[in-house]
């Protein structure tokens, strides 16, 4: 009798000790939860940067491609332009 002179029943006090060890896998469930968000944060993160680096080489990759192109092209009209002075200076030659 005495827990009802100071206000509290028994059964609340039954009540109160089950909820509260529910409530503290919940809390302690919560907590594991946020730690496992701010992990995968974290990691999104890194993800994240490893995919602008790769990106910003693939375009680095492409740039030079095209760079390369242009010199397989300026070579080419090298070789052209070498030819025909060689003919020319064959003219030249036969001319005299």
């Amino acid at each position: 009798m005495s827990s009802s002179r100071d206000g509290v029943h028994p059964i609340e006090l039954s009540v109160f000790s089950l909820l509260s060890t529910d409530l503290d896998g919940i809390n302690k469930a919560v907590t594991e939860l946020r730690e496992s968000q701010t992990i995968l944060i974290l990691k999104l993160r890194k993800i994240r940067e490893s995919l602008k680096d790769e990106y910003s080489l693939l375009y680095e990759a492409e740039d030079i491609n095209k760079a390369n192109l242009k010199l397989e092209l300026l070579k080419k009209r090298i070789l052209v332009l070498e030819q025909r002075y060689k003919k020319l200076m064959l003219d030249i030659e036969t001319q005299r």
